[in-house]
């Protein structure tokens, strides 16, 4: 299964305010079909936390699980 793990300024890529993010019209492409296919989103669980659409599957994890599970998985994608 895939997961996707977001760190960073990149949890606005699901979140409402996209207009001022580089190629938004790619994304604005792709996000309903992430949407429809339900892949999994692991977001770091902050205090200042960005707001995101509850349109998607989105689990909040502490620094440490996101580390865990990053080391568990057999491949990654980063960019």
């Amino acid at each position: 299964m895939t997961t996707v793990v977001l760190l960073g300024e990149a949890v606005r890529l699901l979140g409402d305010e996209i207009d001022d993010i580089r190629d938004v019209e790619i994304l604005e492409k792709y996000l309903p079909m992430i949407e429809q296919l339900k892949i999994p989103f692991i977001l770091p669980d902050a205090l200042n936390q960005i707001p995101v659409r509850d349109v998607f599957s989105i689990r909040r994890e502490t620094d440490e699980t996101i580390k865990n599970f990053v080391r568990s998985i057999d491949c990654a994608l980063v960019f």
